[in-house]
């Protein structure tokens, strides 16, 4: 991005931060609002259709699924990922900041799934204006199913979460939403009539407010129907973009060899704002263990296994999918054949309510452990 544009954006974000919220303010902080989300979403398109382009960041999605490790320079994101993958890959580790200065993928094997992990750069505050390598790693970070947000303790034996809440700030501004999903918005743009807004539930925004923010977004003739309460003007702008990725995040504390004084997990938590995240050093190799597993569990994996009709199941090679899966799913990941000249399938497993149980329609949702026969035209 161009200084003037940055500087525009740095402009927009003191007006916002110094404009008092109140019901007379509202539509000047949408305006500010939809201004900032123009301007960020060149960075957007920028980092998108480059997926994380520049020197060292073209990396080939493989496996299974894929993790990005995010974090400051220096909390040991380096040292984690050769311990999680077990010499896998050589990832540079130093006691200087910016030690990695391109993204480097690893592959971690737990549960007889493949999960890719990419250890990146450090990031730098401002990296979602440009700053720094900051376009090339929140880029390589939108393709990932998790994000590994590392953060520490210092010398003193505090937790700096401190770092975490601007990550997440970076993030946001780079159009990665985490631990949330889209809102219930359905947006009807037309050639003319103007716009039409309606509306489920108790809302925010009254019908005046919405119709001023989308046209200060560009949409000046459209239908708008919240389907859900208490739509936010942050939603409706990304819901008009329709270029946000939705990401959960994990949170992982590093450096517990420094920690002086026990800290409760209930004060760990209240401060991270949940409780997904997991203690550990690298340096002693601690909970390193803890964090495979909870890494595979995060990403909600299941594993199903192969039986070709008439012979023995393969229980060495599972197919890897998402919870919630259905037998299309299954199919397509096998090959469009499948979907083609799909006859039935026999199921046996959690899924089922008795062994070798016939699906003729691809719409039944599949468990962990299944064991799945799949029958073609001839």
């Amino acid at each position: 991005m161009s200084e003037k544009v940055e500087d525009k954006i740095k402009e927009l974000e003191e007006r916002l931060a110094n404009t008092k919220v109140n019901k007379a303010t509202q539509k000047s902080i949408n305006f500010i609002k939809a201004s900032l989300a123009k301007l960020r979403d060149d960075l957007i398109r920028i980092v998108s259709s480059k997926k994380g382009g520049g020197s060292g960041f073209g990396i080939k999605k493989s496996g299974d699924t894929q993790v990005a490790f995010i974090g400051f320079p220096s909390v040991g994101k380096s040292s984690l990922l050769n311990l999680l993958t077990k010499g896998d890959t050589k990832s540079k580790v130093a006691a200087y900041d910016f030690t990695t200065i391109t993204a480097i993928p690893g592959m971690m094997d737990i549960e007889k799934a493949k999960i890719q992990l990419i250890d990146l750069p450090g990031i730098i505050l401002g990296a979602s204006a440009g700053k720094g390598r900051g376009k090339e790693v929140l880029g390589a970070i939108r393709s990932a199913e998790l994000i590994l947000i590392i953060i520490c303790f210092l010398s003193d034996g505090t937790i700096n979460f401190g770092d975490l809440d601007i990550i997440r700030s970076e993030l946001g501004n780079a159009g990665i939403r985490l631990n949330t999903r889209p809102a219930r918005i359905v947006i009807k743009k037309q050639t003319k009539g103007g716009l039409h807004f309606s509306y489920k539930g108790n809302q925010i925004m009254d019908s005046e407010e919405v119709k001023a923010l989308m046209n200060d977004l560009g949409v000046n003739n459209a239908g708008v129907y919240f389907s859900e309460p208490n739509i936010t003007p942050d939603q409706l702008i990304d819901c008009v973009y329709g270029n946000r990725v939705y990401i959960k995040e994990f949170v992982v504390i590093n450096k517990s060899d420094l920690m002086k004084t026990p800290i409760s997990p209930e004060k760990i938590t209240k401060a991270i704002g949940h409780d997904h995240w997991v203690m550990i050093s690298a340096k002693n190799e601690e909970n390193i263990n803890s964090l495979r597993h909870k890494t595979f569990k995060e990403l909600d994996l299941i594993r199903v296994y192969l039986k070709p009709p008439r012979e023995e199941a393969d229980m060495e090679e599972p197919i890897i999918l998402r919870r919630g899966d259905t037998l299309e799913v299954l199919c397509r990941k096998i090959h469009n054949r499948f979907i083609k000249d799909y006859r039935y399938s026999l199921v046996w497993g959690k899924s089922v309510k008795h062994p070798g149980q016939k699906f003729e329609k691809m719409d039944h949702i599949i468990e962990d452990g299944d064991i799945i026969s799949i029958y073609l035209k001839r």
